[in-house]
Parts: structure tokens; C-alpha cells; sequence
């Protein structure tokens, strides 16, 4: 039921983790992966900054 869980900023979807990924833009999905401290509550995806992600959320343990 993930679809349910909307975008939080619709307006920067074009620069989201699940975009990159859709869009095979694996080099910045690199660069924005390798020190995770939040995950996307609809499509598990990690980032280093939460306005990459549709809906984040805290990994715990994670340190900034």
C-alpha cells in the first residue's frame, strides 16, 4: 500500500532518489547514497539528505 504514501514535495520529485533511479541517473544516485541517514518510507530507498527522498524518515543509528 506504499501508493498511498504521496510525494511530501511534489514540486522537487524531479530530483528524488526513486527518480534518479527511474531515470538511470546512477552516478548521482551514487553520490547521494554513500553516507545514509534517512530512508524513503514508500520506496525504501537511502540518501544523504531527506529532500531526496518523497517521504523520509530517520535511519536509526544513523550519524550525521
Amino acid at each position: 500500500m506504499a501508493d498511498k504514501i504521496k510525494c511530501e514535495t511534489p514540486l522537487k520529485h524531479k530530483d528524488h532518489m526513486c527518480k534518479l533511479k527511474k531515470d538511470g541517473r546512477t552516478e548521482e544516485l551514487e553520490k547521494f547514497q554513500e553516507n545514509p541517514i534517512v530512508f524513503c518510507n514508500k520506496c525504501k530507498m537511502q540518501a544523504n539528505d531527506p529532500c531526496r527522498l518523497c517521504n523520509p524518515r530517520t535511519i536509526k543509528g544513523a550519524h550525521n
